[in-house]
């Protein structure tokens, strides 16, 4: 896999821009699994119904990446935007600046050392196609979808929150073991992520000030990004 898609794989599953490599592949051990209920087709309709007219996401969010082997926790701080039909950026602004936009079958990637915006098209790659329909996935409710590609459980009814456990022969299991996802209480948005990666990292996002269909200004998409 090219480095531009690992670097857009970690952004959507484990929300993280390049950030950071792919975990170590030593087996740490997993923490005790809570009681879970496997979730039922209703309730996966019921929440793709909530989420049926969400055509754009965007919020701030603040990541906390708890790295096992050095026995340490580091704290991120950026802003997204996702637009229908495949308009997505990821802005990091603490403690490095860093921002990959993904649009259509084009990706651009800048960070402040390098002061340079790379760009590369990659709709032939099907690879990059299963990573763009995923990121829509998350953020914008086709989990029906990704119900073909985990095991999902109801961790919890109110708030709402669920566990995705992708299936042991799927790309996303050789990164990661579980995505735990808890909404807001509308439950058309996510409020909190919690990633445990294959090995033995975790990290938990928290988004703040979400707005939904709201109109995404201009200045958000531009590469280098702005400074908020």
């Amino acid at each position: 896999m090219s480095k531009i898609l690992r670097i857009i794989l970690g952004c959507v599953c484990l929300g993280i821009a390049g950030l950071s490599a792919f975990a170590d592949s030593t087996t740490q051990p997993s923490p005790p699994a809570p009681a879970t209920t496997r979730i039922s087709a209703q309730m996966l309709q019921h929440l793709q119904f909530k989420l049926k007219d969400v055509t754009s996401v965007e919020a701030d969010f603040v990541e906390k990446k708890n790295l096992v082997m050095l026995n340490h926790t580091l704290t991120i701080r950026g802003h997204f935007a996702l637009q229908k039909p495949g308009k997505f950026i990821w802005i990091v602004q603490e403690p490095v600046k860093y921002a990959i936009r993904v649009e259509g079958d084009e990706v651009q990637q800048w960070d402040e050392d390098t002061n340079r915006v790379d760009v590369i098209h990659l709709g032939g790659d099907p690879t990059f196609k299963a990573i763009t329909e995923q990121m829509q996935a998350w953020f914008l409710g086709n989990y029906e979808a990704l119900a073909k590609n985990y095991t999902v459980d109801v961790l919890s009814e109110n708030p709402l929150s669920l566990r995705f456990a992708p299936f042991g022969d799927s790309m996303a299991a050789k990164i990661m073991r579980q995505i735990q996802l808890t909404f807001a209480s509308d439950e058309r948005y996510i409020d909190k992520m919690v990633v445990t990666e294959a090995g033995g990292d975790t990290t938990a996002l928290e988004f703040i000030g979400t707005q939904l269909n709201q109109p995404i200004k201009n200045e958000i998409w531009r590469m280098p990004p702005n400074e908020r």
